[in-house]
């Protein structure tokens, strides 16, 4: 099968969160299983300057509302994967992918336009005509538009026949490219799509039509398609997923354990353990208190979050909660960044209780791997948490989640079986299962090993998330087989 991969980041070349990720690992799973995928993605001054080894590939132009504009196409390999990188200055050679500190670019729909114009272009450049095109979040939701339009009426252009099927991915609902009316021109597509596939409240929802648009509509975990069609998770949107309910698949993100695993992990002070030998998890945990200046206490559990410090991700519940938990005799090491009054009250948190609190505001690979396997339970309390990677790597390293029962914590995490749950968003009940987890650390140890032998044995790999990938292919490609 032959796909084209559409993201607006991939990693490592370009991040600002889980996308990337996915749209690293996902081709590259895709491509073990023996088809042909190429990423597509812009060439922003980032990866310029990072001085990759890239092969051009062809000069073209794209037709927008203002007149032609030049493309170019280069060539990388991203592991197994072709990556294939669309240049144009004047759209991507900024210091941000999508705007400047807390702002967007207000040139972004003609930039992501152009971009996803330019994704089907490359195509002809390459001589790659796709069976499926799979094209993730707003950044590229306007695409099947193009395709259907553009290229498809009236058979406009030979090379996409036939069109390619089309696969959209919401990594995230709440951002959903909403533009105002009046850059409808910028689009330059026919006015009955406004009205049937982009319009949302007197503005141009790109999420919308690409819903509309495509064949398969997928997003990362089973209970976030449920949400986000039956709840105010969708952001607006619920409705028009009810009624294509039938084309929406939910697909859990998976790992990569070459990355993520105790036994091998190179950012775990040398250390090393496994399933069948835990002694190393101690050892680490002791390394980690005493970088953050905490007493080397194996009977004190050692609480990590690994977040952004964002509502999102349930920080409320933690700041009401948490002089609760530290006064259990507990210790609690946080890495993060976000909104500044969250910093303000972690910063407070660490001087108020300094044998108990260390904290690390920004971001750091490393700090991540060592918080990860050497604390004994994993706060990750989201509001909504659309799949959530943090808590699978935690099962890896036998460290128990504390989660909120949404998205994909709610398809990963059993309470008692691997972890604790909750379901209400209120300090309360986060509480409770906060307790849960230290009285079991500390007065069930037999309960807490079982425990800890279920989350490592559990196997969340990419694969098994690429054969779902492809079943959602073949279905729309109609195959059966």
């Amino acid at each position: 099968m032959k796909i084209l991969y559409v993201s607006s980041e991939i990693t490592p070349f370009a991040k600002t969160g889980g996308l990337a990720d996915v749209a690293q690992a996902l081709p590259e799973a895709l491509t073990k299983l023996g088809h042909d995928v190429r990423t597509v993605m812009p060439k922003y001054l980032r990866i310029a300057e990072q001085h990759l080894a890239m092969e051009p590939v062809a000069a073209f132009t794209v037709q927008m509302h203002n007149g032609l504009q030049g493309a170019g196409l280069l060539h990388a390999k991203n592991g197994s994967v072709s990556t294939y990188f669309i240049e144009n200055e004047a759209y991507f050679n900024r210091e941000g992918l999508y705007g400047q500190g807390d702002g967007d670019y207000p040139d972004n729909l003609d930039r992501f336009l152009f971009f996803c114009k330019a994704a089907l272009e490359c195509c002809k450049a390459m001589d790659f005509l796709p069976d499926v095109i799979h094209c993730n979040d707003w950044q590229t939701a306007v695409l099947p538009a193009i395709l259907k339009s553009t290229y498809g009426a009236y058979r406009q252009d030979p090379f996409f026949q036939p069109l390619p099927k089309l696969v959209y991915t919401i990594h995230n609902i709440s951002y959903q490219g909403r533009f105002p009316e009046d850059h409808w021109p910028i689009l330059s597509l026919p006015r009955t799509y406004y009205s049937h596939d982009f319009e949302f409240y007197g503005q141009i929802n790109l999420t919308k039509s690409a819903i509309h648009l495509s064949d398969a509509v997928t997003t990362v975990s089973e209970t976030y398609a449920r949400e986000i069609r039956t709840t105010d998770l969708g952001f607006g949107l619920q409705d028009v997923l009810q009624r294509q309910k039938e084309h929406l698949f939910g697909i859990l993100n998976g790992v990569d354990y070459r990355e993520w695993r105790p036994e091998t992990d190179p950012h775990t002070y040398g250390i090393h353990y496994s399933a069948d030998n835990l002694s190393g998890k101690s050892r680490i945990k002791t390394r980690l208190q005493r970088e953050y200046g905490l007493p080397e206490r194996g009977d004190a559990p050692l609480i990590g979050m690994v977040t952004r410090l964002v509502e999102q991700k349930g920080i409320d519940l933690i700041t009401e909660c948490a002089e609760q938990i530290l006064e259990l005799d507990t210790q609690m090491i946080v890495l993060g960044s976000g909104d500044p009054r969250y910093h303000n009250y972690f910063e407070w948190l660490r001087r108020s209780y300094p044998d108990r609190v260390g904290i690390y505001i920004g971001y750091n690979n490393e700090l991540a791997h060592k918080i990860e396997a050497g604390a004994d339970i994993f706060l990750m309390p989201s509001l909504f948490e659309p799949c959530g990677l943090n808590q699978i790597y935690s099962l890896r390293y036998g460290t128990l989640p504390v989660v909120r029962l949404t998205g994909g914590l709610a398809d990963t995490i059993q309470d008692g079986v691997n972890g604790f749950t909750f379901f209400d968003f209120e300090p309360s009940f986060f509480l409770d299962a906060a307790k849960r987890a230290i009285d079991t650390y500390r007065s069930r140890p037999k309960m807490w090993e079982q425990m800890m032998a279920t989350a490592m044995g559990q196997d969340y790999s990419w694969e098994k998330s690429a054969e779902k990938y492809l079943s959602v292919y073949n279905t729309v490609l109609g195959k059966t087989g």
